[in-house]
């Protein structure tokens, strides 16, 4: 039976969501300033860093078969007694187990993130697609609201314990909510578990004209939102200009008061819309500058957040829900993981290429080429987007449904 997506059993769902995703809200912000205080280059910070989205991209189309075969509620049981694993190996091996935290929640991330989303896909009706997609990644980004501000507070004390007690905890807090969860039980008969249709499935996405283009602006905009995620922090700090903490406060809080406005105002039409991308992509380009800008616009760049936070809340469930329509059923499982492992393999790259950008040049010529890219990306989409983009013109769709 389909609900509306702000009914009770969303509003549990969207509230696991919040939980496990506090835990990578603090890990975000402590771990790179905790390989820098261990001796780690920028490079070296943003590889660690980098890892987590990369094993994520990788795993994204087996979690879609995964997912499928088992039900969303059987995976996302697993996933979060992995989710304890690995917040319990930092624990007990602190800074020397980064790398391999990292992998794990990587991993356990890319089962997370397609289990909410196709539980979502099944739950919702056509017409409120957008509007859960939008809830479910405003859920995701909430913790940023306090996540960082917890994570500079522990840091500043320098007491390590006080950390590894609230990671205890959120280690364990998903799983006493995932107690009596209303995410879907149901198995999908004859799926594909196969190379096989794994192959067949990135065959029909290259025929996709509008999978490709919706891929390659995730892929660009990813990298501009892994870089500032990276680096951002550590940018402050070095310059001590601002406070890092009040800054990704402001920008959480546009990313959440956005999607939670602006929710409505996402298309869910199953057609793209250009127009509506340029502004987004406009918008991070703005925010960027302004970080390239810092030391010349001083306590100026909190207007930064502003551009930032809505590039951030708008370009991923946008797009995602564009995919969720674009994509044929027969492959979905599939085509829904390749789409999302673009997201992952851009927020990686953002991390792994700004940091030798950082290293070896400076943390304004990072932003700076975040704006570039950004730029690249716009004219990526308005010249790649046409008519094929939109449904009814996709022959490839057509010959799949």
């Amino acid at each position: 039976m389909k609900v509306s997506p702000l009914s009770f059993s969303m509003l549990q769902n969207y509230g696991l969501a919040i939980f496990y995703f506090t835990a990578n809200s603090v890990l975000t912000v402590i771990f790179p300033l905790q390989a820098a205080n261990h001796g780690m280059k920028e490079a070296e910070i943003g590889l660690m860093m980098g890892i987590y989205m990369f094993v994520c991209m990788v795993l994204r189309p087996w979690a879609g078969q995964m997912v499928s075969k088992y039900s969303v509620h059987t995976v996302m049981k697993y996933l979060l007694l992995g989710h304890v694993a690995a917040l319990l190996l930092y624990v007990s091996l602190g800074v020397e187990s980064l790398y391999v935290v990292r992998i794990l929640q990587g991993i356990v991330t890319a089962f997370f993130s397609m289990s909410m989303q196709m539980g979502i896909t099944e739950t919702l009706r056509d017409e409120d697609r957008g509007q859960g997609m939008a809830m479910y990644s405003l859920s995701s980004v909430m913790p940023g609201l306090y996540g960082p501000a917890l994570a500079m507070v522990i840091w500043v004390q320098g007491d390590v314990s006080w950390l590894l007690i609230f990671i205890t905890c959120l280690a364990f807090a998903p799983l006493m909510f995932f107690i009596r969860s209303p995410l879907p039980k149901v198995k999908k008969e004859n799926v594909s578990f196969t190379l096989e249709d794994m192959r067949k499935g990135m065959k029909l996405a290259r025929a996709h004209k509008g999978l490709i283009v919706s891929s390659g602006v995730m892929l660009i905009g990813a990298s501009i939102f892994g870089a500032i995620s990276t680096f951002l922090p550590l940018y402050f700090l070095t310059t001590n200009t601002g406070n890092v903490g009040l800054y990704l406060f402001l920008q959480a809080l546009v990313v959440v008061g956005s999607r939670f406005i602006f929710r409505k105002y996402i298309p869910s039409d199953g057609k793209w819309h250009p127009g509506f991308i340029t502004l987004i992509l406009s918008s991070s380009i703005i925010g960027t500058t302004m970080l390239a800008a810092l030391p010349l616009i001083g306590s100026f760049v909190y207007i930064s957040v502003l551009f930032n936070g809505i590039a951030a809340a708008m370009l991923y469930p946008t797009l995602t829900t564009y995919i969720s329509f674009a994509i044929p059923e027969s492959h979905k499982h599939v085509l829904l993981g390749l789409f999302l492992a673009s997201y992952d393999l851009g927020f990686s790259l953002g991390g792994m290429v700004m940091g030798i950008i950082v290293q070896f040049g400076s943390y304004p010529m990072m932003f700076s080429a975040c704006s570039v890219i950004g730029l690249l990306a716009i004219i990526y989409n308005l010249t790649a987007s046409g008519e094929y983009t939109n449904l009814e013109h996709c022959d490839a769709f057509q010959r799949s449904k």
